[in-house]
């Protein structure tokens, strides 16, 4: 079908300024053609750049599109249009008879049209000649050099992404690149991100893109010169025609003489609060000049290995710190006792105040409320309002429920407070959270009398604390009034809060009479703790900037913040102050932000001496910018920060300013915004959101020194607490290394012996003794490294590990390069012998190397030529430098799985070993991802419920990405603490993800932080043990037995035929459903492409399926277009380092090599020609190029090893191969599904194939249903459960059927399953209604259960009727 769209008549203009192309013309029709997807344009009179604006077109709509266009009229001014364009490359156009002349501006001009020329011959049927004329023009066209031009002209008017507008058109847009993308539309098509911090823009370049592509830098300033264009999304663009370097990039420097050293950072570790990256500020300092620099986190110190690595290569000294919460001792329940008060005698005064804010020093009090409480009764009141000094907030009247209005004509402060002195005269004060009111009548009668407020006074929060602890999980006065059933009460209202205060007050005397206590000195021999458990809100704690001094300090650190998470966390790591006191050695503490409990207490009413008490406890203070507080405004803040200094003063403590950063520009607060709008749009009133708008960067020393002197107005002050405080601090604390990138393996005694005497027995079991030469100089090369660099205990403990899972009846599966080590192989570890392929006489001990096949496997079967014997085949051809590194000193990394169910074992035997204070869970921590990273711009999109173009979300999505989420454990390492040191050493401690349920704690640091300094062990729960386990149950047959040059068994990882089964049916021709490793779609395809003949070609097949940009677009196109084969191309990082080798490259270097590329790091143009010289191709050097991340040649031999015993079984012992895929991956049996037989499997797989995006468990399904149909076409079938012949979890071979296990009916799990099976070993099951009593199964159970007719049998009930007579 066609659509055809006409008499149009739109200028082609239009066109022309969309997409910024030199065109003339008009759109006459346009036509759709369904049929072949395709667009048609019909122009009339067109001219100018119609091959790029069919290309464009192109791309705009997704689809062909074809211009068929008639010619114009062609005269002079027309032709200088299309040729001269933005540009006068043209000064005349001359017709002559048979000919038109081009008089063209220079050589490069001339060039410039060159590619015009034959569409004027074509429109005009004239030859056209160009003459050159040398006459100077005032513009000189871009050149793409090997550098870009710098851009000189001043005068130029130029934008920025946040103020150009949308319908510029050749202007300059200057700006710095955040991201560079290069993307294929039939054509290269370069995206340059430019942002100038405040707003971002896409450009991009559509000529000379590979050439400019070398010439643009992220993170540097250019100017773009081009035109606004619109997308085929709608999404605006610079088109980019020149670009220009910037001379003068507008970056903020620190041009100060002298430097400031920033003592108070975070990071992006700093629990979803900051967006610092490390990498980043430790570069701003160095270009700053600063000689030191700390980053101290709220709560954890997750960046010390990462400050550490980027400060030491930055020569910078690194400072570590945290921010760390603190809880405060409660203090007395009664405080102010000038002699020993009798309960029962005293008059008390129960009150309670309602104020403008909580800072007694700046706020008003509102309302008194006050009753005097004698022998249980109410024998007075007192209430009024207070008219306050300004209006209150509506924060303030929406929780009081107090007006402006009720307000306006009370009394003032000055006329109610005499009068509430002489209420209170001669009684104890009560109040519940009492410091908080005493605090504003002290304030009060501080500022009334100049004199201080003393009278005693019982918090009846701490009390209740101590006398209901364990009685109730909440303390607040509504939850106490609920307890003791005291009625309702308006809250927040003083005197409702004070009357009711006064019935809790009674119940609690009454507690007290009963405990013995009849003193108010008694009371404060009570100890009033705080229980974590009533802990309600993290306002509760203080910060306290902590920074490490020396090595002690460092391990107290760690300490502290171990147990901040392991013993006291709620809602965040913390510790009550004591616990500061303890670990104090190599410390130093300072005084920390406003919610430190110094600036709380400055903004309270506590005395000068007071705070000089308090600040006995610290070694210096920090005071802020202004504009970074928010509890306070600046007046207040400045009084705070002045009189602290000259406290400070008094005791001759350093006094330093600090930023606070939680960003490194003034324009990344937005950014912050998109991390904390997730929090913001789920409760806009979270505490952690007080400080979103406080100005939090990194400020350079002159904008601190400005800052200080907003406060101080005294340059003297200014320079001493912001460049020669800090320095001084700076010049206190070590260099220290947290990471020695130095393995402490712990201490087996014995092991180098062992590892030896092993290897040698079992070397000699194998190749006789004397040792061949060959082995014996392998086996010795890597002695010598293993036990020269004290690696021998690692493979001790991976030997003992596997020996006692061997023992338990599990078959372990190697992981990574462990198999390139004979000895690893010789000790039993690995299955793979990395020798290369051999025959060897296990008579005899003939041996005989080959190099005819890439595994041993392969070799043709022989017989020994000295004793006739058939000769066993092995050996897979990896050297031992992919292990341990040419030098044999890298620390090896020996990595096992375990079978699933045994994981669990086997990590309870290492804990075994090593005791359980040595052995913790790797951590991990996890971080934003860039796409969960858009999720946050996202969400503040909608929350600020404006529009952000795609170039700027991105780079806020940028900036959001790597910040700390959480924190987990990787699925089976555990790090291994020698006993002669402690975990603190090394790393601080934790939960995973702070849940103290967990049964072990993981390491503070993410553990690729540490693998150097401790040993891992990767003992991962996997299936394919298990499977092997269950396949041994089910024939007999010992997998490590089987023929590993099974030809049938090959066949099936290329066809369909040694299962008897036809394609058609089906639905693939390769056998590997449910095979691991080749069962995938991906695989799968992978198998018909290449039809593996050998085991060789398996093991390649493995390397590139596990590879990133391994296969796709690499070594399947080298493949497909005959430079190479399969046995040829890369497919593990092995071939990189072996290839070079036989081609003469050196050893070292080709080891290099393989490094960098299996990483991902690409080849340098140097490493380029190397390989060149020795005459290496050109499709392995661009495969090197394109490669990500390689597989290790040893991992893929172990689980292609592991995956063809499990093809064995498939082949040869179809119904136990079925019966332990189903028991292991049988989640997602459809047992409706497939017991109707594979008619109803086919039209289900049918249904799936069709959904675009399948989730995990519809995939899981699909690979479940291909097998139970393939099983069906190989003439099997299912029988469906049974409660009395059923397991509870394993599929039975029962009559050359499967019979369906209890644990997959819908909805009964393994518990609910194994009831039944423990019910029905006692007695049989007499009716429907026995077996729901006797068992775990629920009414809907039983409902399914019917459906499915597996309780046919069974009647409903045990009861008798007359018809069973």
């Amino acid at each position: 079908m066609k659509y055809v769209f006409p008499n149009l008549n739109i200028p082609i203009t239009k066109l022309s300024e969309y997409f910024n192309l030199e065109l003339s013309g008009e759109i006459v029709k346009i036509v759709y053609d369904t049929k072949s997807q395709s667009l048609t344009f019909y122009l009339n009179e067109a001219i100018g750049d119609l091959e790029i604006l069919s290309e464009k077109l192109k791309m705009f709509f997704g689809v062909d599109v074809f211009l068929e266009y008639s010619l114009p009229e062609i005269n002079k001014e027309k032709i200088l249009n299309m040729l001269n364009g933005n540009a006068p490359y043209v000064k005349d156009v001359e017709f002559l008879e048979n000919e038109i002349v081009i008089k063209a501006f220079g050589e490069f001009a001339a060039k410039k049209i060159e590619s015009k020329l034959k569409r004027i011959e074509s429109l005009t049927k004239k030859n056209v000649r160009v003459e050159i004329i040398e006459e100077e023009i005032s513009f000189t066209p871009p050149k793409v050099e090997s550098s870009l031009k710098t851009f000189e002209d001043g005068k130029i008017k130029y934008y920025f992404p946040s103020t150009i507008s949308m319908n510029a058109k050749g202007v300059f847009l200057r700006g710095k690149v955040f991201k560079i993308e290069k993307s294929e539309y039939g054509y290269p098509v370069l995206s340059i991100y430019v942002t100038d911090n405040k707003d971002s823009i896409l450009a991009k370049v559509f000529e000379n893109v590979n050439k400019i592509e070398t010439l643009v830098s992220v993170n540097n300033w250019y100017y773009f010169k081009g035109s606004m264009s619109v997308d085929r999304n709608g999404e605006f663009y610079f088109s980019v025609k020149e670009i220009y370097e910037d001379p003068e990039p507008i970056e903020r420097k620190d041009l100060s003489q002298e430097k400031r050293v920033p003592l108070h950072v975070h990071s992006k570790m700093s629990d979803l609060d900051a967006i610092i990256d490390i990498k980043e500020f430790v570069k701003r300092a160095k270009e700053w000049g600063w000689k030191a620099v700390a980053i101290t986190d709220h709560g954890n110190v997750q960046s010390i290995p990462y400050l550490y690595e980027e400060a030491k290569s930055n020569e910078i000294k690194p400072i570590f710190g945290t921010e760390m919460y603190f809880l405060n001792e409660p203090g007395d329940i009664v405080k102010n006792l000038d002699k020993d008060y009798v309960i029962k005698d005293c008059v008390y005064t129960v009150f309670d105040l309602e104020t403008t804010g909580t800072n007694a020093r700046f706020d008003e009090i509102i309302e008194f409320g006050a009753v005097k409480y004698k022998d249980g009764k109410i024998i007075d009141t007192f209430k009024s309002f207070v008219k306050p000094s300004k209006d209150i907030n509506e924060f303030t009247q929406k929780l009081t429920g107090i007006t402006n209005d009720m307000l306006k004509d009370a009394p003032g402060i000055e006329e109610v407070f005499p009068k509430f002195l002489e209420f209170i005269e001669g009684t104890v004060l009560v109040a519940h959270n009492a410091d908080f009111d005493y605090g504003f009548i002290r304030e009060v009668y501080r500022k009334m009398y100049d004199k201080d407020f003393i009278m005693p006074y019982l918090d009846t929060l701490k009390l209740s604390r101590v006398v209901l602890k364990g009685k109730v999980k909440s303390f607040g006065l509504g939850k106490l009034v609920e307890y003791f059933k005291l009625g309702p009460f308006k809250h927040h209202r003083a005197f409702e809060d004070a009357s009711v205060t006064a019935e809790l007050f009674g119940k609690l005397i009454e507690i007290l009479g009963k405990m013995g206590i009849n003193s108010l000195n008694d009371i404060n021999k009570l100890k009033a703790g705080t229980s974590i458990s009533s802990i309600r809100t993290k306002r509760v704690f203080n910060h306290i900037t902590i920074l490490v001094k020396d090595k002690i300090g460092l391990k107290n650190l760690y300490k502290l913040v171990s147990d901040a998470h392991v013993k006291y966390f709620k809602y965040v790591p913390f510790v009550p102050k004591n616990v500061l006191k303890e670990y104090k050695e190599g410390l130093i503490f300072g005084t920390g932000c406003e919610q430190g409990e110094i600036f709380e207490a400055l903004k309270g009413s506590a005395t000068d001496e007071e705070i000089i008490e308090l600040l006995k406890e610290y070694d210096y203070v920090e005071i802020f910018p202004l504009s970074t507080i928010v509890s306070v405004n600046k007046e207040q803040a400045k009084e705070i920060f002045k009189r602290l200094y000259f406290l400070a003063k008094r005791l001759k403590m350093p006094v330093v300013m600090v930023d606070n950063a939680h960003y490194l520009e003034p324009e990344d607060i937005k950014a912050r915004h998109v991390l904390l709008s997730p929090k913001e749009k789920s409760n806009p009133h979270d505490e952690d959101l007080r400080d979103k708008d406080a100005q939090l960067y990194l400020r350079t020393t002159d904008e601190l020194l400005k800052e200080a002197m907003e406060i101080f107005e005294d340059e003297k002050i200014a320079r001493e607490i912001v460049i020669e405080n800090p320095n001084k601090i700076a010049d206190m604390i070590e260099d220290i290394a947290p990471v020695k990138k130095k393995l402490h393996p712990p201490i087996i005694d014995g092991a180098e012996e062992n590892v030896r005497n092993l290897s040698l027995k079992r070397a000699k079991e194998l190749y006789g003794d004397p040792l061949p030469d060959v082995i014996e100089k392998r086996l010795e090369k890597e002695l010598k490294s293993i036990i020269d660099n004290g690696y021998a205990v690692l493979y001790e403990i991976a030997h003992l590990i596997v020996k006692k899972a061997n023992e338990d009846g599990y078959v372990v599966g190697s992981r990574g390069s462990v198999g390139s080590s004979f000895v690893a192989y010789l000790m039993g570890i690995t299955e793979v012998n990395p020798l290369p392929p051999h025959y060897i006489c296990p008579n005899c001990k003939y041996l005989e190397f080959s190099k005819k096949v890439g595994s041993g496997y392969d070799l043709p079967d022989k017989l020994c030529p000295k004793c006739g014997t058939k000769l066993n085949k092995t050996g897979q051809d990896i050297p031992f430098e992919v292990f341990m590194g040419f030098k044999g000193d890298k620390v090896p990394d020996i990595d096992l799985n375990f079978s699933g169910e045994y994981q669990e074992r086997a990590h309870n035997y290492i804990v075994e070993l090593f005791g359980k204070d040595n052995v913790l869970r790797a951590g991990t921590i996890s971080t934003i991802a860039e796409r969960s990273a858009i999720g946050y711009v996202r969400s503040y999109v909608e929350l600020k419920d404006e529009t952000l173009n795609t170039a700027e979300q991105v780079r806020l999505a940028e900036k959001v990405a790597g910040v700390k989420r959480t924190t987990g454990q990787h699925p089976g390492g555990l790090m291994i603490v020698p006993k002669d040191m402690t975990v603190y050493d090394f790393t601080p401690i934790q939960y995973p993800a702070n849940k103290k349920d967990s049964e072990m704690c993981t390491t503070h640091f993410a553990y690729e932080s540490i693998h150097d300094d401790l040993v891992k062990l990767d003992a991962l729960g996997h299936d394919d043990p298990t499977m092997i386990k269950l396949l041994y149950e089910y024939t007999g047959v010992d997998p490590t037995t089987v023929p590993m040059d099974d030809k049938e068994t090959l066949e099936i990882f290329s066809s369909l035929k040694p299962l008897k089964v036809r394609a058609s049916d089906l639905g693939m021709d390769v056998g590997t459903i449910g095979i691991p490793e080749f069962g995938t779609d991906f695989v799968q395809e992978m198998l018909k492409e290449t039809r593996p003949k050998s085991f060789a070609e398996l093991v390649r097949i493995s390397g590139l399926s596990h590879g990133t940009d391994v296969w796709l677009n690499n070594a399947q196109d080298i493949i497909r277009s005959g430079k190479a084969t399969l046995s040829e191309v890369i497919s593990c990082r092995d071939d990189i380092m072996i290839y070079l080798i036989k081609a003469g490259v050196e050893e070292s270097t080709a080891f290099k090599i393989m490094e960098k590329v299996r990483k991902g790091k690409g080849i340098t143009k140097e490493e380029e020609d190397l390989m060149r010289e020795h005459n290496v191709p050109e499709w392995f050097i661009e495969s090197c190029k394109k490669i990500k991340y390689l597989f290790p040649k040893a991992h893929a031999v172990a689980y292609v090893s592991m995956a063809f015993r499990i093809a064995y079984f498939k082949v040869h012992f179809p119904l136990a191969y079925y019966a332990a895929f189903f028991s292991i991956k049988g989640d997602e049996f459809s047992i409706e599904i497939i017991l109707k037989g594979p008619n109803a499997i086919k039209k289900r797989l049918t249904e799936l194939s069709v959904k675009m995006k399948k989730d995990v468990k519809e995939k899981n399904e699909e690979k479940v249903l291909e097998a139970a149909l393939e099983m069906y076409l190989r003439g099997f079938s299912f029988l469906p459960p049974d409660i009395l012949k059923s397991d509870y979890r394993r599929f039975l071979i029962e009559d050359n059927k499967l019979r369906i296990p209890l644990n997959r009916i819908p909805g009964v799990g393994d518990s609910v399953a194994y009831s039944i099976v423990q019910a029905r070993e006692e007695k049989e099951f007499t009716s429907i209604e026995d077996l729901k009593k006797r068992t775990k199964l629920s009414k809907a159970h039983i409902t399914t259960m019917k459906k499915l007719k597996i309780l046919n049998n069974l009647p409903e009930t045990d009861q008798s009727s007359l018809f069973d007579f």
